[in-house]
């Protein structure tokens, strides 16, 4: 089709990255597409003062792009899915086109054994209360014990792009945040990766399980939408839509939707696949403040998903390149110059327990499901 394209998206630096994923799979699609990436602040950029759950209504992030381009000024939007309402998915304008990793991951800065060790409280931001319920909750069993004493951990509101709240952690406005694995893993493939590897230097990080720590429904998601006048670009958008992303995410949001929505969610739900097996994992607390955890076939299904830990070769080539050591229950065998892993995250509170620093866990779903995450660019950087 020859004509220009226009593809707008938040001003953000990672806004910008996932626009030009976006651009990158268009091109593949059709080379001769004359593409133009245009900017667009949003409610959510414009006030960075207040916590989200504060503010009145929904679709901060997306709902002054979709206005720009409902009203014929742009023929593509770029969303993180995340960020989008749950009613967005009627009709056919929109794709899925890729997703990376889910998981939340907590950034510390390196002075935190030192804090650990004088008993002072940890100040951890994020911007999601259901992050400052099961993040902060998880923290306090998997920091490493210094001198036997306990863990305070603390949550703060923190507002700003990743790259902000980066720099706020350095300028030791908090000793920790949390922030979406896929985030920082697009900055780190992006033109501007080198800024955000600077920013990450001296950090020492944990990602944390899906199996405590579910994130929102559709995090890591990148969600391109058109008009739905838009015939040209409705029929591109159903060219290159990732369906088998779409069914999970779909899913996942549905399942979501039985418990609560919004920024106020305390919840998360993510898809699993591990290649034996899927299923939707949600967990945390519904909108009547009730205690849940569930898992759901890729149908809706209430399921009982036994816990059938996979055996993985801790002598795999991955874990030597990575410099990772994965331990299972053999704790004397701990090699304290590597990065450790573990095999079920009841082994990482033990480990705690007893001082170490613990990375991250497979979490008994096989190396397979992790090694997307071992493999990520942030685990290269923060190594």
């Amino acid at each position: 089709m020859q004509r220009l394209f226009k593809i707008v998206c938040r001003g953000s630096r990672l806004s910008l990255a996932q626009a030009d994923i976006v651009k990158k799979k268009l091109l593949a699609f059709d080379p001769t597409m004359e593409l133009e990436i245009v900017i667009k602040e949003t409610q959510g950029d414009l006030n960075q003062s207040v916590p989200l759950q504060e503010l009145e209504g929904k679709d901060f992030f997306t709902k002054d792009i979709q206005d720009f381009l409902l009203t014929g000024q742009a023929d593509f939007a770029v969303h993180s899915l995340k960020d989008v309402s749950g009613d967005f998915f009627n009709g056919n304008h929109f794709a899925l086109i890729e997703r990376d990793d889910p998981r939340d991951v907590a950034v510390f800065n390196n002075d935190v054994f030192d804090k650990i060790r004088e008993s002072e409280k940890l100040k951890v931001g994020t911007s999601s209360p259901r992050r400052a319920i099961m993040a902060t909750d998880f923290l306090l069993k998997a920091l490493p014990r210094v001198n036997e004493q306990e863990v305070n951990v603390e949550a703060f509101a923190i507002r700003g792009n990743v790259d902000t709240r980066l720099q706020k952690l350095t300028s030791s406005e908090y000793d920790g945040i949390i922030l979406a694995c896929a985030g920082l893993n697009r900055l780190l493939r992006a033109d501007q990766g080198k800024y955000v590897e600077r920013l990450l230097k001296d950090k020492v990080i944990m990602i944390l399980p899906l199996l405590h720590c579910p994130p929102a429904p559709g995090q890591g998601a990148i969600v391109a939408e058109t008009s739905p006048s838009n015939v040209d670009a409705i029929k591109i958008l159903q060219a290159i839509n990732d369906k088998p992303l779409a069914q999970a995410v779909v899913m996942e949001r549905k399942v979501a939707q039985r418990y609560g929505s919004g920024c106020h969610q305390q919840f998360g739900a993510v898809h699993i696949n591990t290649g034996d097996t899927q299923f939707i994992y949600v967990a945390g607390k519904d909108r009547e403040g009730k205690i849940f955890e569930e898992n759901y076939s890729s149908d809706g299904a209430v399921m009982n998903r036994k816990q059938n830990p996979v055996i993985v070769n801790s002598n795999h080539p991955l874990f030597a390149q990575q410099n990772i050591q994965v331990i299972a229950n053999q704790y004397e065998s701990i090699d304290a110059t590597k990065r450790i892993w573990v095999a079920k995250t009841e082994t990482w509170f033990e480990l705690a327990k007893m001082g170490f620093w613990i990375e991250g866990s497979l979490e008994g779903l096989g190396l397979k499901f992790n090694e997307f995450t071992m493999m990520s660019p942030l685990l290269k950087v923060c190594l």
